[in-house]
């Protein structure tokens, strides 16, 4: 095409179009005419329309494809004695271009292919992973069951106990609360002992002293034991830090500070003494306390075997959804190597037309037309491929 492009084409064109001089026939019958009128099928018509239909799929620019489908109506119609030097130039291009659409679909049948010889393979691999999660799932759900029955006995048996062990239950959490309120009551004096220890410390913010010092006078003077003879003094000396105090008010502060060391000390033996009531009182419930640890342990493997079925369902949707999006890509693939098959079928079949008409002579077109005679066909061969295209 880039030779034809380099004349000029318009005028190449037109002697291309220009009619060939042809042997001498005889003027055709009546009858015969009557006969071309009864049989409008004509073989190189057919041939023709094939060849020009096929070269407009040809991925060619559009001028030169404007080109070649006009050099094509006027040339493959023509028998070998009829071409000229440019027809068998034409026909070579034509050739080229059948060729060239063979080729490429050739390779993309080929590429498809490819695609889809090791399909059987792949497929077979993901079933084996489908299988491996169901059986994963079914191992999970298997898992789940006797964790939960596991649970459900010894729950039944914690409740057992519980109803069984009612009054020791109860002394338990009554050691509890004691427990709890000598601890309460500790965390109250220890924290009056940090804020006055703050005071004599100096280290209150100057606007934060009073409020600081009514706090601590106002625990004091609640607390049971404490010399009501301090509290008088106390409010004062507590206004200033220990470096600014005299002799007498660093004694009343110190007095303030043994008392409140003394009544930690008090109460943390309290506690002590009340834990030791708890645990002497778990003693008696060591097979509820046991049934307890035990159920908690149950429940706790239940949860992890009911992550670990959630996890294996996930795992199992996700390898159904593999094969799935396989199965479709397989089905596109295989679409795609039918289209391909098809239009490798349509351009061999289009050659196969084209060669017919490469090889045809004289001789052929008069036995095509009967009777030894050549026929001028009413409307010009290439005016007929017009109306199909």
């Amino acid at each position: 095409l880039k030779v034809l492009l380099s004349v000029d084409l318009f005028l190449f064109v037109r002697v291309l179009a220009m009619p060939r001089p042809v042997a001498a026939t005889k003027k055709a019958s009546p009858k015969a005419a009557k006969k071309a009128v009864a049989k409008p099928v004509d073989p190189v018509t057919a041939s023709v329309r094939s060849v020009l239909a096929q070269l407009k799929k040809s991925s060619v620019e559009d001028t030169a494809l404007e080109i070649l489908l006009t050099s094509a109506k006027v040339t493959l119609p023509l028998e070998q004695e009829n071409r000229a030097p440019m027809h068998e130039q034409v026909m070579s291009w034509i050739r080229e271009q059948l060729q060239g659409q063979e080729q490429q679909a050739a390779a993309a049948l080929a590429a498809v292919n490819q695609t889809l010889t090791s399909i059987d393979a792949e497929r077979a691999q993901l079933a084996v992973v489908v299988a491996k999660a169901q059986e994963g799932r079914a191992s999970a759900e298997e898992l789940l069951k006797a964790k939960a029955a596991v649970s459900a006995d010894r729950l039944a048996a914690l409740d057992a106990q519980r109803e069984a062990d009612a009054a020791g239950l109860a002394a338990r959490r009554e050691k509890e609360v004691a427990v709890e309120a000598v601890l309460k009551v500790r965390g109250s004096v220890e924290a009056i002992q940090t804020a006055l220890t703050e005071l004599l410390g100096g280290t209150v913010e100057e606007k934060q002293v009073k409020k600081q010092v009514q706090k601590v006078c106002a625990f004091l003077k609640k607390a049971e034991g404490f010399d009501s003879a301090l509290l008088n003094t106390l409010p004062s000396v507590l206004q200033k830090p220990a470096s600014a105090m005299s002799q007498f008010e660093q004694t009343a502060a110190g007095a303030a500070v043994d008392w409140l060391k003394t009544h930690i000390a008090k109460l943390t033996e309290e506690l002590g003494a009340a834990q030791t009531a708890v645990k002497e009182a778990e003693t008696g419930l060591a097979t509820l306390v046991g049934l307890e640890t035990s159920y908690a342990a149950a429940t706790g493997a239940e949860e992890a075997a009911t992550q670990a079925l959630s996890s294996a369902v996930d795992t199992l949707a996700a390898a159904e959804k593999a094969v799935s999006d396989f199965d479709s890509a397989t089905e596109e693939r295989r679409s795609e190597r039918t289209a391909t098959e098809e239009t490798l079928g349509e351009v061999k079949a289009s050659i196969s037309e084209f060669e017919k008409l490469w090889m045809r002579t004289q001789k052929v077109a008069d036995v095509e037309m009967g009777d030894g005679q050549v026929v001028e066909p009413a409307v010009p061969v290439e005016m007929a491929c017009d109306e199909s295209m």
